[in-house]
């Protein structure tokens, strides 16, 4: 039988102690104001996990009755850990942080949130840990702005050229929600998933690209030194000249001699596209005409719908509501056309309408994925159908794109031969006319 003393004393032991602590917090309802609670916990972590648990983001903690830290206390612990170095100035040039360095950022932090630790000593580990020294820069000042009094989001904002924008609405969300390290986890996977399918676009055209920069130096080089060559001796030689001979000296001589005005005009036409591009409705109707060129707008469209449904059920997933998620997903298919179109969706879904019955009312995207988005809504597993969508058209624009890069290379190959070909058959075709000619009249 259990002693009432013994347990009494044990209880009063524990309670004994429990430490008080200060903590600054970010409440979840009220992500863009600053407060402090003094609450009791054993230790700090336990003090963090209890604010965790109610979905605010914890800014700092400190035993009550401590002397206040300043910054470098806050995120590194009153006591200096010994080994630390004064840091370095950095003599980079090279403002830049890569996709991958974003992506490594987000989940650090999201780990670094969940396993308890405060907000801004999270900031701190990840700049120690980061080998940029813009980044570190960057997340710097961050921690000053959060110390500061400012929510993470607004920190974000002040450095767009870094994190985009989709971050910094994402952000606000988690704060709004108080989830912010399940948010950071989505942000990762879906800049992870983007990135994706960029290089796998940029890595299908690399090669085609090689071979077609070789094709126009290749002409160039025997417009300009070779043609000519054949020509003078033509000339001096008052040799009759076939029409495909003609033809090829013609081109030599306006590249020779037309250079400038043919780079003016190419530059005239490059920058009146340009302009028409920055035009709200040249851009729409650039967007839609890519969309309507064979072969590469079949492919445009399905990256659309892999970078709709991606967001989307990224966005969806973070808590974001629909008509939002709709409006930021838009913005995200990098298509100025699909995105009014779904501008166009937005508004009726708004007035009660289902988003897959509008999505294949608008002919936006193939008629395949308009009829799993409405079962999606059916069955209420609308982010987990988005997740199939994207999954399913990836592995259609890798299967694409393979295709496309194989067909590519034997097609670029035999039109760089036959170019060539033909303007090495039309020099020497006078020769062996002259040739022929000369034997049959002896």
């Amino acid at each position: 039988m259990n002693d009432p003393s013994v347990e009494k004393r044990s209880a009063n032991l524990a309670k004994d102690r429990e430490l008080s602590f200060e903590c600054h917090i970010r409440p979840h309802d009220a992500p863009h104001k600053s407060q402090v609670l003094i609450i009791q916990a054993p230790t700090e972590d336990m003090a963090v996990q209890q604010l965790l648990a109610q979905g605010h983001v914890v800014v700092s903690v400190r035993v009550l009755g401590s002397r206040p830290w300043n910054f470098r206390e806050m995120v590194l612990g009153p006591f200096r850990p010994s080994g630390i170095k004064s840091p370095r100035v950095s003599l980079s040039f090279f403002n830049h942080v890569s996709i991958r360095e974003l992506i490594f950022f987000a989940i650090q932090l999201a780990t670094l949130l969940k396993a308890g630790i405060a907000l801004l000593r999270a900031l701190e580990i990840i700049r120690r840990g980061t080998a940029n020294p813009y980044f570190q820069k960057v997340i710097k000042g961050l921690g000053q702005d959060v110390s500061g009094g400012a929510p993470l989001s607004a920190g974000l904002e002040k450095h767009q050229k870094v994190f985009p924008w989709v971050w910094i609405n994402l952000v606000k969300v988690g704060e709004t929600t108080g989830k912010l390290p399940e948010v950071l986890e989505e942000i990762a996977h879906y800049q992870e998933a983007s990135e994706r399918i960029k290089s796998k676009v940029i890595s299908a055209f690399f090669y085609p690209g090689i071979l077609t920069l070789a094709v126009i130096a290749a002409l160039t080089f025997l417009l300009i030194f070779i043609v000519p060559k054949f020509a003078e001796i033509f000339q001096s030689q008052n040799m009759p000249l076939p029409a495909i001979t003609q033809v090829v000296i013609g081109a030599s001589d306006a590249v020779r001699f037309q250079f400038p005005y043919i780079m003016t005009a190419v530059i005239l036409i490059i920058f009146g596209i340009r302009f028409l591009k920055r035009t709200p409705a040249g851009k729409i109707g650039y967007d839609h005409f890519r969309l309507n060129v064979p072969i590469f707008g079949d492919l445009l469209v399905q990256v659309g719908v892999v970078r709709f449904s991606r967001s989307l059920a990224t966005l969806l997933k973070a808590g974001v509501q629909i008509l939002q998620g709709l409006e930021i997903s838009g913005k995200l298919v990098e298509n100025r056309f699909i995105e009014n179109k779904l501008k166009e969706v937005a508004l009726a879904v708004r007035g009660g309408q289902g988003l897959g019955i509008q999505l294949e009312y608008k002919k936006i995207f193939p008629v395949f994925m308009t009829q799993l988005v409405s079962v999606g809504e059916e069955s209420g597993q609308l982010e987990r159908f988005l997740d199939l969508i994207a999954n399913f058209y990836e592995n259609r624009v890798d299967t694409f794109l393979a295709r496309l890069a194989t067909l590519l290379e034997p097609i670029l190959l035999l039109f760089m031969g036959g170019v060539i070909g033909t303007i090495v058959v039309s020099m020497f075709l006078p020769i062996i006319e002259l040739s022929t000619g000369g034997a049959a009249g002896m």
